[in-house]
């Protein structure tokens, strides 16, 4: 799939981008490439993205941003129910980490609900989520929050209003 400047789209654990340019350019003394360039959108401090067009496996990781009918379908379908919590925080870091950069939008979504449902049970215990669970669920949060922003053509703070109203949770987004 060929994108355009001024197409946003989703690259990996950066989430939503602008494509800002499509230009040749060389790092490091090799030969000029096109490279797709991205610069993050809703982050107060991002750097600029390069993408070889060349890297298949870079250029995979670029998405469409969901259509406003993709984003509804899937807001109408929350809470994603499933997945075990890993006890071993390394691991658990690693595949909850790899989920947001590289998973589905419903495993994006289905890691929010688990990690609540966790953190939820710890609250239970009067115990609360350690700052790294913390770190990736305001992740994937913020990458699923920014998405949808772009696809119904609002700000990410309003998206917390659309899930709430229509699933009834109030602190999924």
């Amino acid at each position: 799939m060929a994108f355009k400047i001024g197409d946003n789209i989703v690259y990996g654990a950066k989430g939503v981008c602008l494509i800002d340019d499509i230009r040749d350019m060389s790092f490091f003394h090799e030969r000029p490439q096109k490279y797709y360039v991205l610069k993050p959108l809703f982050v107060k401090q991002s750097a600029t993205v390069y993408v070889p067009l060349a890297n298949k496996a870079q250029v995979s990781k670029i998405q469409k941003v969901l259509s406003k009918k993709e984003a509804m379908t899937l807001i109408d379908r929350i809470p994603f129910t499933g997945g075990e919590w890993i006890e071993d925080r390394n691991a658990r870091k690693d595949a909850f980490t790899d989920i947001v950069a590289n998973g589905s939008r419903e495993e994006i979504l289905q890691l929010i609900h688990l990690i609540i449902s966790h953190a939820d049970e710890l609250a239970a215990e009067g115990k609360h989520l350690n700052a790294q669970d913390e770190r990736v669920l305001n992740d994937a949060r913020n990458r699923m929050n920014n998405e949808f922003a772009i696809a119904l053509d609002i700000e990410p703070e309003g998206v917390l209003e659309i899930i709430e109203e229509k699933t009834g949770f109030a602190d999924f987004a």
